[in-house]
Formats: C-alpha cells, sequence, structure tokens
C-alpha cells in the first residue's frame, strides 16, 4: 500500500511546492534586508530584458518567399538599426537581446519586403509577413532603395509592348505570377483576367481595367545581383507597382519584393537586385478604370557597394572597408552595469560595491554574415570590497556553456586567457588598471571611474555563432575563486572543491534560498547608482524587495527611487 501511495505523495508534495513558488510571487513578502529574502529559485537577478529569441516568419499561402539569407532587423523608434539577423533555410532568424526593463518603442523590420512589426520579448516569436498584393496589408510597405523620382530613372527600358500600341493578349494564367507563369525576356505582358481594355487617351494606347474591378499585368526578366533595378510608368487612378525577385526562372518562391503607389511626386521603384537574385516579376495592380502608359524596367549597373562585398552601401554599415559590414551592439540599447559581492562561497553584506562594472561592446560581422571583430568599452565604477579582486571575461554560447574557439587575439586593456576558452583577463589587480586610488564607496576615495577598452578578433569561419559575455571576478590571490552572475557556470579555471561549500549550492552562484552574488542592470542615458559601504541593497532600494519577491513581475522601475543619503551617483562627481 504505501509503495502504491509513495508517487502520489511525490506528485502532491511537488504541487504544493509549485504552488507555493507561484503564490510567493503572487503574494511576495517585502523583506527588511537582502537576507530575509524569499525568491523564486529560477529568478535570473537581471533587471533588464534578456532574451534568445528564435523569430519564425510566416509567408502567406498565396506568396511563398524564400527569404533565406536576408536580414531581420530590431530598429529603434527613429529606424535606428540596433541588432539584424540572417534568415536561416527554416525562415527563422536569431537574436540576443539586452535590453532595459519594460523597453518600448523598438520593432522587427524585414529588409526583403519592407515590412514591421512591434518586438515581442518571448523565446518563440511569430511574423506573419503579408501577402504583397493584399492592398491593405501592404499600405505600409517602404521601398527598399528609399529613392523618389518625377522623371524618368536612368538605364535602358527592357519592357516589350512598354506603351501599349500592340494588343496584349490575354492568357489564362490566374494569379501564378512567378516566373513559372511565362518565359523570362520575351517582351510578353501576362495579365491575370480579361477586365481591361486598350483605348486611346491623349493620342496613345494605354493598358486599362475595367469599371470597379481589380487586375495584375506583369513581365518577367532576368537581371544582375547588386545592380541597380528600377520600375515606372505613367499613369492614371489607383496603380500599385511591384518588384518581386527569384533566384531563377524556374523557382515559384519569391526572395524578396517591394511595392509602392505610384504618385506624381514619386513613381519609381528604385531598388538593388538582392544577392542570388537572378530573375525579376515587374507587376502592376490597378483599379476601378486606372490605366497606364510608357512602362519603364531598367537594370543598370549600380554603383551601390563600394568596397564590393556583397553588401550595398545603403545597408553597409563600413560601405568603404570589404572586411566589416554589419554593426551591433551588446547591450541592444544602453549599458549593462554589474555589480558583485567578493564573499563567495560566503554570503557578502550586500551592499553591491565590491566592485561594479559598466559594460557597453560594439559587435562587427563581415557580409558573410560572421563575426570580425567585436569592442569593449568597461567603466570601472566601484571597487568596495575588502578582497583585491580581479575582472575576465568569457564568452559561451547561448545557453551559457563553453563553445568552441572564436577568439583569434585581443588588443588593447586585456590578453587572452591561456587556461580558459574564448577567456579573456582584463586585470588581475585593480591597481592594473586604476589610474588612482578610489573606491567610490563613500568609505574611501571617490573618483571619476577608469575606463578599460579593448578589442576581440575572431577567427575566420566562425559562421556568426551566437554568443554571450560571462564577465566574473575572481580573487588576486586564488585564481580560482570566482564569482558569476547566477545563471553561468564556473570556468575551467574555477576551483571545483569550493563548489557545495559555505553558502553555495552545486557551483550555481546562489545559495539555498536563491540568493546571488552578482547581479546586472541594464539603463538607458543614466548609471546604476549603487549603495554606500555596508548599505543593505534594500536600505538603499525600498522598492528592491517586492521586485525580487515578485521574480521581477513588480516593481520594474525600482531603482528609480532610491534613499539619496545611502547610495553612490557617479554622475555628481
Amino acid at each position: 500500500m504505501m509503495k502504491k501511495l509513495a508517487p502520489i505523495l511525490i506528485l502532491a508534495l511537488a504541487f504544493q511546492a509549485c504552488s507555493e513558488d507561484k503564490s510567493n510571487q503572487q503574494n511576495p513578502i517585502v523583506a527588511q534586508s537582502f537576507d530575509e529574502l524569499t525568491v523564486s529559485k529560477n529568478f535570473n537577478w537581471s533587471s533588464s530584458d534578456q532574451i534568445q529569441m528564435e523569430v519564425e516568419l510566416k509567408e502567406s499561402s498565396l506568396f511563398p518567399m524564400d527569404l533565406q539569407g536576408t536580414k531581420l532587423e530590431i530598429r529603434n523608434e527613429l529606424g535606428d538599426r540596433l541588432a539584424l539577423a540572417t534568415i536561416d533555410h527554416y525562415n527563422r532568424a536569431h537574436f540576443s537581446v539586452l535590453l532595459p526593463d519594460n523597453s518600448n518603442g523598438f520593432y522587427f523590420h524585414l529588409n526583403a519586403t519592407g515590412q514591421s512589426w512591434p518586438l515581442e520579448l518571448k523565446k518563440n516569436v511569430v511574423l506573419q509577413i503579408s501577402d504583397p498584393l493584399d492592398q491593405i496589408a501592404s499600405s505600409s510597405n517602404k521601398v527598399l532603395g528609399k529613392q523618389a523620382f518625377t522623371g524618368t530613372p536612368p538605364g535602358t527600358n527592357m519592357l516589350g509592348n512598354a506603351g501599349f500600341e500592340q494588343t496584349v493578349a490575354y492568357k489564362n494564367v490566374g494569379y501564378s505570377f512567378d516566373p513559372t507563369s511565362g518565359t523570362a525576356n520575351d517582351q510578353k505582358w501576362y495579365v491575370t483576367d480579361n477586365e481591361f481594355s486598350q483605348p486611346q487617351q491623349n493620342g496613345s494606347k494605354v493598358f486599362k481595367v475595367d469599371n470597379n474591378r481589380w487586375t495584375h499585368l506583369w513581365q518577367i526578366h532576368t537581371v544582375q545581383p547588386g545592380d541597380s533595378i528600377y520600375l515606372s510608368s505613367d499613369y492614371h487612378g489607383y496603380v500599385r507597382a511591384y518588384l518581386f525577385f527569384y533566384s531563377n526562372a524556374n523557382s515559384s518562391y519569391a526572395q524578396s519584393s517591394t511595392s509602392k503607389v505610384l504618385s506624381s511626386s514619386d513613381k519609381v521603384i528604385g531598388t538593388v537586385v538582392p544577392n542570388n537574385s537572378t530573375v525579376v516579376v515587374a507587376l502592376f495592380n490597378l483599379y476601378d478604370n486606372a490605366w497606364i502608359d510608357n512602362a519603364f524596367l531598367s537594370n543598370p549597373a549600380a554603383i551601390t557597394d563600394t568596397d564590393n562585398d556583397g553588401v550595398a552601401d545603403g545597408d553597409d554599415d563600413f560601405p568603404n572597408d570589404p572586411t566589416r559590414a554589419y554593426l551591433s551592439y551588446y547591450p541592444t540599447v544602453g549599458r549593462q552595469t554589474i555589480a558583485y559581492e567578493d564573499m563567495w562561497p560566503l554570503k557578502g553584506d550586500y551592499d553591491f560595491n565590491d566592485m561594479v562594472v559598466n559594460v557597453k561592446s560594439s559587435l562587427v560581422k563581415n557580409g558573410d554574415d560572421e563575426w570580425v571583430s567585436a569592442e569593449y568599452e568597461i567603466a570601472l565604477d566601484a571597487f568596495g570590497g575588502g578582497i583585491e579582486s580581479g575582472l575576465a571575461l568569457r564568452l559561451t554560447n547561448s545557453a551559457k556553456n563553453t563553445m568552441s574557439s572564436i577568439i583569434s587575439s585581443v588588443s588593447g586593456d586585456a590578453s587572452l586567457d591561456p587556461d580558459v576558452t574564448n577567456g579573456i583577463i582584463l586585470f588581475s589587480d585593480p591597481d592594473q588598471v586604476r589610474s588612482q586610488y578610489y573606491n567610490n564607496t563613500e568609505a574611501g576615495r571617490m573618483a571619476d571611474p577608469d575606463t578599460i577598452r579593448f578589442t576581440i578578433n575572431f577567427l575566420a569561419n566562425n559562421n556568426g555563432a551566437s554568443f554571450l559575455n560571462d564577465f566574473y571576478i575572481f580573487h588576486k590571490n586564488q585564481r580560482g575563486r570566482e564569482i558569476h552572475l547566477s545563471g553561468f557556470s564556473g570556468t575551467a579555471a574555477a576551483d571545483a572543491n569550493l563548489y557545495n561549500t559555505g553558502d553555495d549550492v552545486n557551483g550555481t552562484y546562489k545559495t539555498t534560498t536563491g540568493l546571488p552574488w552578482a547581479m546586472d542592470i541594464v539603463l538607458d542615458g543614466e548609471n546604476f547608482r549603487h549603495p554606500m559601504e555596508k548599505v543593505d541593497m534594500i536600505t538603499a532600494y525600498p522598492r528592491f524587495s517586492l521586485w525580487a519577491g515578485s521574480a521581477g513581475a513588480q516593481n520594474s522601475d525600482w531603482f528609480q527611487t532610491p534613499n539619496l543619503s545611502d547610495i553612490i551617483d557617479l554622475g555628481g562627481l
């Protein structure tokens, strides 16, 4: 009987534990000191929006697209690119994002179609690509080339019967306007239906759609990747012009598209043929007695890739450098402050000022989507610990585990760590980098923080592998005594004999009650004001307790309301 009840008892206990954990988050206890906090065992102690995202792009069932190799971007409200990822064979892109808590105004942008979506901060995101022929959905599409014309664009007209003086013969090809609907370069127009006429307008024949009807008219042509391409026409009424790009004449999956409604001030689409595209479908969509005449399509050689790296100058952050193309940042916005306690594996005093560093990095990829370099700028805000500690960095994979070596060399104020794969030593002793002695805790000398800078150069053929920054401190006289943000494990140089000693649990850098030895916060436009020496974090920031107890669900702006007499404002130095 006991054997039969045991699984039920275990299940009941597990359910009770989960229920208690959920209840604690919904109705957290407001602690008076850090050591009294009751927190979720999975709480990450990060006051930021930090996530590894997989974004899947779902194309319209009526208009399949081949997006492999194209870019998905994250942009801010000003349209500046903050991060980008290459779309794979499965129409998926992967991002490592670190933003200030409760950030807004950011969005995804797909260059291949010009479509945008609000940024969703979750592990799995699905973005629905609008059918480009859906008039309402496509009304917000933007032109890739960002060029406006009122006259005739450059180049020689590739279209046959561009003035519609010859009869346009209707062929029943339906709405399958991909290259397989006709023959490339045959100079013939293809039409979705027969609801059109070719009357005289201003002494010349035009192509005119019937009253209150829609129709689509197109030609198919071969083009050169990387070259400019323009489509225009004289028109009357509602006319939308499209360019659909395909890898070859036998493909029914578009790689990208762009469109615009023609207007008197801007009646030309001007863009660049995407890499690996060799066929274009130039299409006009007309509605309700609208007409077009003197259609024009040209594909002149473009002087848009100055450094010949395969990335058009408009998309290239380094248009004159063939070894560099794309710039992104980590954190994606703002700067990351990491604050440490240095007594691990024993609990500290929880003032989180034993070392405080402020980090920003700029990451560079080349035109083949491989990492080239990463530049780091680190402000050394405080040295409040009684133990002299060094600072190091390890690059891990997105699961925070060791990854294959991707670092070629390091220059500047850092050096390679011979004992740690993808490891870098910034300093082993604070006096190696401080221009003068300071601690910035009010218990000793105050000074403007020193800043160190270094550059990582990456090995070739790294495939743009995702990585995370694991900044950690270690004791000057005991290299194996490392202190990491929770979620990261010790390095190969860590002393594993210290795991499960003192207050540590299994080398997780958390106590049995889930308390950390390090925490981070991302802020944009301001510095984190760390507590003074021996001032508990909750004393300095009274709203912190509810934030931690609710696993970040409440008081996410806890850092905005400190007790001013208990914190260090480095901006006031």
